[in-house]
């Protein structure tokens, strides 16, 4: 019995942890991310931007290979399906939050999309990279 309670409370505690690496948030000076939902025909990446927020900020989504994108939420400013790489630029971006949807024509498979976000510090201007999985 005992040895089947402890069984239970290490898988319970092993998907918890798997739970928390799946939607880790990656963040840099005044700017945070992550993927809220990355799977099926759709994923949503959300995007924190603190006070004071940078001037701009740069999305690059990469798609998995074979996947194309049937819409976005907001609009995407650039798309290369040949590349698989969807550009969105927010210029003078408020503090808060922020998602971007994406809509793919076929159901996401493996890791799903990546992203890169770029933007300046507004502390010290040096550019920061964040890669979100």
């Amino acid at each position: 019995m005992q040895k089947t309670e402890r069984l239970i409370k290490c898988c319970l505690l092993l998907q918890l942890l798997a739970l928390v690496l799946l939607t880790a948030t990656v963040q840099a000076e005044g700017l945070q991310a992550r993927y809220l939902e990355n799977s099926g025909k759709r994923s949503v990446l959300e995007i924190i931007i603190e006070d004071p927020a940078p001037s701009s900020v740069i999305v690059k989504q990469y798609l998995p290979a074979g996947k194309s994108v049937e819409n976005t939420l907001p609009a995407y400013t650039k798309y290369n399906a040949k590349k698989k790489i969807v550009t969105w630029l927010f210029k003078r971006p408020v503090p808060g939050v922020k998602q971007i949807i994406t809509h793919y024509t076929t159901p996401l498979t493996g890791k799903g999309a990546s992203a890169i976000i770029r933007c300046k510090s507004p502390k010290d201007g040096k550019l920061m990279t964040i890669h979100v999985q």
